[in-house]
């Protein structure tokens, strides 16, 4: 199909706005996936409390294993938001890699010289090093203090009724957490090796 220099930067400027809105649509449910970890984060705090107005109406039930099954549960919850988490970043940065093939694209119907900063936005992104340094770090920080609560304040309160349930969770959550870090290790390792340049 042939089109007119204008029609083509009119094609190219829509589908880059199409693309930028899945972008950020994705990269605002995140933050809901981070809400999510908050919400169950506090339900580990009162699930003792919970677990004792519960238990009396089940006599027959152990409350040390009641209590780590409810840990245990939340523990899970947690890991399966993370991950999900995990997969929109993962998409939201190829969404950042498709991105900057537009304004490549969209600077040279506009005749812009390449370091102008004209639809650079996600060029810009290119910088790799600073910007997976700079995620990494804040991301390290994050993820050490939520597994550090979600992992030490159940294991002290598993401490007080059973050790080896206690010991049991601890080894789960330890177990859990390294996976998960190899995992997103694995991701950012994909992506920083891309470069997203083009």
């Amino acid at each position: 199909m042939d089109t007119t220099p204008n029609q083509r930067l009119e094609y190219l400027y829509k589908e880059y706005v199409r693309l930028n809105d899945k972008a950020e649509s994705l990269i605002s449910s995140t933050y809901d996936d981070f809400k999510s970890l908050g919400v169950v984060g506090a339900v580990i705090i009162v699930w003792q409390p919970i677990s004792e107005i519960i238990l009396p109406t089940i006599p027959k039930l152990d409350s040390s294993l009641f209590l780590f099954l409810g840990f245990l549960s939340l523990l899970i919850i947690l890991g399966l938001v993370a991950l999900s988490n995990l997969i929109k970043q993962s998409y939201s940065w190829y969404f950042v890699y498709n991105l900057q093939a537009y304004e490549v694209e969209i600077k040279k119907e506009l005749r812009e010289a390449e370091d102008s900063q004209v639809f650079n936005f996600n060029l810009g992104k290119g910088e790799t090093r600073f910007i997976v340094a700079s995620y990494r770090l804040a991301f390290r920080t994050f993820v050490l203090s939520f597994t550090a609560f979600i992992t030490f304040i159940p294991f002290a309160i598993l401490c007080y009724s059973s050790v080896f349930y206690a010991a049991l969770y601890l080894a789960i959550s330890l177990i859990g957490f390294t996976v998960y870090l190899q995992i997103f290790k694995r991701v950012l390792k994909q992506y920083s090796s891309h470069k997203f340049l083009l």
